[in-house]
């Protein structure tokens, strides 16, 4: 199974986020848009394991800090175009502690350096200059993230569109899923 851990998106975020996408296309943005059911913020990825079970239990030991994400601009990470969040200390300090409890409990992940972001399109082909793009980002000004529940997600990359579902997720002060 391939896992990853995440922030789901609210549903005010998701709107944002769609209607930035909407703003993008006009202005001829062309790519693989992430579909409003899959956005989220990667705080972790896990990748291929045979049993989510000790990245379950490790999610369960880093309580989610109390913050709020706004949004700070676009940017492209090669072709991916993504909606980046400005930086909060105290979810930079909970990512730190999540990957120290899953070292802890032996998992691996990817070691990638964290920037906080929602995936809006992949294989991005961008033919107005980047000038133009903080106009298809006008709608994300209103991108207010909560961090209220993190998630321990698995992916299925088998159909055309990516399946996500929920492994095990932490709130603030409790425990759902296996």
């Amino acid at each position: 199974m391939r896992l990853f851990i995440a922030l789901p998106v609210t549903p005010e975020a998701r709107r944002a986020a769609e209607a930035a996408q909407k703003a993008l296309r006009v202005c001829g943005v062309r790519g693989r848009y992430t579909p409003p059911e899959n956005m989220h913020v990667t705080l972790t990825f896990i990748g291929s394991v045979k049993d989510p079970l000790p990245a379950a239990e490790a999610l369960r030991r880093v309580p989610p800090p109390r913050a709020t994400l706004r949004f700070e601009k676009l940017a492209l990470f090669g072709d991916v175009l993504a909606a980046v969040l400005q930086q909060n200390a105290a979810l930079e300090k909970y990512v730190c502690a999540l990957r120290q409890a899953l070292d802890d409990a032996g998992v691996p992940y990817d070691r990638q350096a964290f920037t906080a972001h929602v995936t809006l399109a992949r294989k991005t082909a961008i033919p107005c200059p980047e000038g133009a793009l903080p106009a298809g980002a006008r709608p994300l000004r209103s991108l207010r993230l909560p961090v209220n529940e993190v998630r321990l997600t698995e992916s299925d990359l088998s159909g055309p569109v990516p399946k996500y579902r929920t492994v095990s997720a932490i709130r603030q002060g409790a425990v759902s899923g296996q």
